[in-house]
């Protein structure tokens, strides 16, 4: 298999302009189809619009000796810490996350696996520093995080507060 990808300009950009989160269901593999990179067939899901100030996805793909790994990684911030926030139990949850990108893409992660998650309070070390939450989700797959046409297939229940989502689903 050759490589015939041309050279692009260089003028994409980087970065995640939104944020959708939803919980992970197991289906069977006949509920899901790809065309190449993209997701063609997925179960019709409830998706919620995190607001978050800064979203970042990241993939490493190794290859070993049983085969190619997608290691896919979202984090995403949520600012300002209070009293009553408690998110160990939305960590512990299984997620599939969208993201999309600066160039317009949607991508899925955690098609197959699901994401989990972890988090961090930063209270900063000025005043000037954030003060908030930084999340990290991951999951390994054996495919790349998928692409999506749009968000057709999915009803987005508007932007939530991550303590509303908890609310519906936990």
């Amino acid at each position: 298999m050759g490589y015939d990808r041309a050279t692009e300009c260089t003028n994409s950009r980087g970065g995640n302009t939104e944020l959708y989160i939803f919980p992970f269901v197991k289906y069977s593999r006949s509920d899901i189809e790809y065309t190449g990179n993209y997701l063609t067939k997925f179960p019709y899901s409830a998706i919620f619009k995190l607001d978050s100030p800064v979203t970042s996805f990241n993939q490493p793909v190794t290859s070993e000796d049983g085969g190619t790994t997608f290691a896919q990684n979202v984090t995403f911030q949520l600012n300002k810490i209070l009293d009553t926030d408690d998110y160990k139990t939305f960590v512990d949850y299984d997620w599939r996350i969208i993201v999309r990108d600066g160039n317009g893409f949607y991508r899925m992660i955690g098609v197959e696996t699901g994401v989990k998650g972890s988090y961090t309070e930063e209270t900063g070390g000025s005043a000037q520093e954030f003060n908030g939450f930084k999340f990290t989700f991951e999951t390994k797959e054996e495919r790349t995080a998928a692409f999506l046409q749009d968000l057709s297939g999915f009803d987005i229940n508007g932007e939530l507060s991550l303590d509303e989502i908890l609310e519906t689903y936990l």
